[in-house]
């Protein structure tokens, strides 16, 4: 067989040989034919280039020729002008008898055109205007502008409101509540507050109401049980309407000023502690949180927020109640647990008894949130 025996690779060899030469020579020729041609069309163009030069060069010289012709023609026709001017000059040298006529021409138009229209131009343009504008423009303005954007006028309306919304703030020590447990109730009092009252009446436990009153004689009936057995009463909104309140501290002061006087009015108490719709770090109150809590301490009030969160609020069940709160409580020396006093917070109700008993078990003991106690809050 052909392919494959020495025959075939001895072929291979002289073609792939025949190959190497062939390729390249005929290149080598391509290239060399290509560089001869570009070097006729070299010399072709620059034949052209110096016969062009020849002919500029040409062209100069006879320019220059000619521009010499020219200035000296313009130099004899400005002699020859000169020459003339200056012989009209010597031809109109005035007589004696023209110069005494011309003279008092001269003399009267002098004053005419130059001191009475210059007199008279300067005093009305210049001095009246610039008197007239100063005093119009400057004073006045800055004085009126000032007192009406200034800013302690709004500080100032704010002492002056609810003159009878201050306690006297706590300045001592802060109590000792390690292994202490502070169940706070939110929203209330509601139809579930005594249910409430009930078991910690049981289990001999006091708890702090933050309260969002009513301007009801029920809401009041509830608000002295809750003083009667011994718990703490707190201000949570009277609206709990983020946006009214939040707006300014103004409006927190008068949505504040309801609430305290409800409680006042029900139970002679003058609630000193508060907290904040929504906790006190929240969408809507950035803009005035810290006006807010500025003036309210300057009024004596001191605001707690929380460290467990029972999520009540989130519809939790009796066992997913009881498991959070235990998880999250048992971590703390000193819980303070957030649950809701509303209609709809049943299985709250229900927890209550069972997390006071399995908290109790691990050795806490339970108390009510005062100025006394160190306050929990955020930030």
């Amino acid at each position: 067989m052909y392919f494959g025996s020495v025959r075939f690779f001895k072929h291979l060899i002289l073609t792939v040989v025949a190959l190497l030469i062939i390729v390249p020579t005929v290149l080598c020729i391509i290239l060399l034919c290509d560089n001869n041609s570009k070097s006729a069309e070299i010399d072709r163009l620059n034949s052209i280039i110096a016969s062009e030069e020849y002919k500029s060069d040409t062209t100069d010289t006879s320019s220059v020729t000619e521009s010499s012709d020219n200035s000296d023609n313009g130099n004899t026709d400005n002699i020859t002008s000169s020459e003339t001017s200056a012989t009209e000059e010597t031809e109109s040298v005035p007589t004696p008898e023209e110069t005494e006529s011309s003279v008092p021409e001269t003399t009267t138009e002098e004053p005419e055109t130059s001191v009475p229209e210059t007199t008279t131009e300067e005093p009305e343009t210049s001095a009246p205007e610039t008197t007239t504008e100063e005093p119009e423009t400057s004073a006045p303005e800055t004085t009126t502008e000032e007192p009406e954007t200034s800013v302690p006028e709004e500080q100032e309306d704010l002492t002056l409101l609810y003159d009878d919304m201050y306690v006297t703030p706590y300045t001592g020590e802060y109590i000792n509540d390690d292994n202490t447990v502070y169940l706070t109730f939110d929203d209330g009092p509601s139809v579930l507050t005594e249910n409430i009252l009930m078991y910690l009446r049981q289990e001999n436990v006091k708890a702090t109401f933050f309260v969002v009153p009513e301007d009801t004689e029920y809401c009041r009936i509830l608000l002295r049980k809750i003083a009667d057995d011994g718990h703490t009463i707190g201000i949570h909104t009277a609206s709990h309407d983020y946006e009214a309140i939040y707006s300014s501290p103004k409006a927190f002061l008068e949505d504040f000023y309801k609430a305290y006087s409800l409680v006042y009015e029900a139970t002679g108490i003058k609630a000193d502690i508060y907290r904040f719709a929504g906790g006190s770090i929240n969408d809507y109150n950035e803009d005035t949180r810290e006006d807010i809590i500025a003036e309210m301490s300057r009024r004596g009030f001191q605001y707690f927020d929380w460290n467990v969160d029972s999520n009540d609020w989130q519809g939790y069940n009796w066992t997913q109640l009881y498991n959070s709160v235990l998880e999250d409580s048992l971590e703390l020396s000193t819980p303070v647990i957030l649950f809701h006093d509303t209609g709809m917070r049943e299985n709250t109700v229900l927890v209550i008894e069972d997390i006071i008993k399995a908290l109790k078990n691990k050795g806490y003991q339970f108390g009510s949130l005062s100025q006394k106690t160190e306050p929990i809050q955020f930030g």
